[in-house]
């Protein structure tokens, strides 16, 4: 493949290729990714729909904490059951509401510790918008108590990240 056919300008993800050169030599070029840069857009506008849809059905109350962030994650049912040390009709239940109110603490821990969130997440959604994504900063501070941790918001210093 020729140098000019390969290349793309896509900054965000960058790769080096071995490439006939236009002095029918070969070398690396450095170019982006032409599936990110065809498909990463639409993969992020897929991506927030999604969230905005389970985030709907979740304050309808028709679906649970569990099934919106095992969704989110992509995790399968077989994969989170296992991790949570549940069976899978067990994990089914656990995706209504009226079951999810039922559930003990440290089995919403161990749902919590899976998904890598806080314990108060499984109660909670806290949404930034798009514009301000990039300056808020969010420390979350674990405490000696398991049912605790302390949010701290605050104006990053460094306003140039793309990505929370």
């Amino acid at each position: 493949m020729k140098e000019k056919d390969l290349y793309v300008d896509f900054k965000p993800q960058q790769a080096v290729y071995y490439v006939e050169k236009d002095d029918s030599t070969y070398g690396p070029i450095v170019s982006g990714s032409q599936i990110s840069h065809d498909y990463l857009e639409d993969y992020f506008f897929k991506k927030k729909n999604l969230e905005k849809q389970l985030r709907d059905q979740m304050a309808d109350n028709k679906i649970s904490p569990v099934y919106y962030y095992m969704t989110l994650y992509e995790m399968g049912i077989g994969d989170l059951a296992s991790r949570v040390r549940v069976s899978k009709r067990k994990l089914k239940k656990h995706f209504l509401p009226k079951y999810f109110e039922k559930l003990s603490i440290p089995l919403l821990k161990r749902y919590a510790a899976i998904f890598d969130i806080p314990l108060a997440s499984m109660f909670q959604l806290v949404i930034v918008k798009q514009e301000d994504q990039v300056r808020i900063e969010f420390d979350f501070m674990k405490t000696k108590n398991d049912c605790l941790i302390i949010t701290k918001t605050g104006i990053r210093k460094n306003e140039k990240s793309d990505r929370f």
